[in-house]
């Protein structure tokens, strides 16, 4: 079977990985050895604070080919907002050969993320870490990942063994997801013009089709999703591998809570996926919030990717340390989409902000980044600190 890297760099993501804040850094913990080879995790701490320290696992993006724990995305703000930051490795659909005879296919990438978080808890001690604190964010393929991970608490098919610390538990208690897959037999279908796609996710030389390992001429998730009703091997194995690859198929009760985020001009992962993920989520009861970036693509840049960054830190802070929500309750603006009682502004209010008033209000362009007023995702952040002035 052929591998590529089809999406080898397409970790768009503008990373803040500074330094400030930062204190103890464990570069390359072995985490686990699998066929020979070790996998490895970079584990960064607060400089202030006694702990023990909640953690975030970093997942990286590359379409399940590409990319590396380094940079540790987000490790300098997550840092110093109190949490320990934890980047982990994991086997790549283009590494076949190089971790022994172990596959590098699925379900190899969720099984070596879940033996991380059980190194983790296992160690925690030693690392000053709180092991009833755990959240997980990711990109692309690492936000796919991150979401399956907190979908899939005590999935016997994806927990696997590796590492072993086979007594601590790999669930999470909060998960960040940056523009997943969630439903892969279905990318193509999912695509809308515009943005489009740049991507062929039918061909068998797409990062799903590698990711399952049906990848040679004549193959691909196109023709799975031709088949699948077909009983003739392959194609039932093949069904239940990509079923059990989607973070919607686990969806349930127990989950935690979830922040969503994804660019309108997702040409690469469409947006509906994403949609799958929180309308699933919400049929299940479970707290999400769900950020569409406007004018961004396949990655956030700029203010707006600064802003969703920030908010999703601040939703771990909520979760995993009890924050209060951002405040103060005063305000006109407050709580416009009436999800809290008492009235507490949240990221939810910012869509029902544009869905209300839209541009040309007297908060339009409150960041002064436009010449001819028109309100976007800036904006937010600046009537959040103002509360109320202009309000019609």
């Amino acid at each position: 079977m052929r591998r590529s890297a089809t999406w080898r760099g397409l970790s768009f993501v503008a990373l803040m990985t500074g330094s400030c804040a930062q204190g103890q850094t464990y570069p390359n913990l072995t985490y686990a050895t699998v066929g020979g080879t070790p996998l490895l995790l970079d584990l960064y701490l607060p400089a202030t604070g006694s702990g023990p320290f909640p953690v975030v696992v970093w997942i990286h993006g590359g379409g399940w080919s590409g990319g590396g724990r380094f940079p540790a995305g987000f490790s300098g703000p997550l840092t110093a907002a109190g949490f320990a930051v934890a980047s982990v490795e994991y086997r790549l659909t283009s590494q076949a050969g190089q971790y022994g005879a172990e596959p590098v296919i699925f379900p190899a990438q969720i099984h070596d993320v879940k033996g991380a978080v059980r190194w983790l808890r296992a160690h925690a001690a030693t690392y000053n870490l709180d092991p009833t604190r755990f959240g997980c964010w990711g990109t692309s393929a690492g936000g796919h990942l991150s979401a399956l991970l907190a979908t899939s608490s005590g999935v016997a098919a994806l927990e696997g063994t590796v590492g072993g610390n086979a007594g601590f538990s790999s669930a999470v208690q909060a998960c960040a997801d940056y523009f997943g897959p969630t439903d892969l037999l279905n990318m193509n279908p999912d695509v809308i013009t515009p943005p489009g796609s740049g991507l062929d996710h039918d061909a068998p030389g797409s990062p799903e089709s590698h990711l399952i390992g049906f990848d040679d001429p004549g193959q691909g998730i196109g023709v799975l999703r031709a088949n699948q009703a077909n009983p003739t091997p392959p194609y039932p194995a093949l069904m239940t591998l990509v079923t059990q690859a989607n973070p919607i198929t686990w969806v349930g009760p127990a989950d935690p809570p979830f922040f969503i985020a994804h660019g309108e001009l997702d040409a690469t992962v469409p947006q509906k996926q994403s949609v799958k993920l929180k309308d699933a989520l919400s049929a299940a009861g479970i707290s999400n919030q769900y950020w569409v970036v406007p004018n961004n693509g396949h990655g956030f840049g700029g203010a707006a990717g600064t802003a969703t960054s920030n908010a999703i830190i601040a939703f771990f802070r909520q979760v995993l340390q009890g924050a209060p929500p951002p405040g103060p309750l005063a305000g006109c603006w407050a709580n416009c989409d009436a999800s809290t009682v008492p009235p507490a502004l949240n990221v939810n209010d910012y869509q029902c902000f544009l869905n209300r008033y839209g541009a040309g209000l007297p908060m339009a362009n409150c960041d002064g980044s436009t010449l001819v007023p028109v309100l976007n995702v800036n904006d937010f952040a600046c009537f959040t600190t103002r509360f109320g002035v202009g309000c019609p």
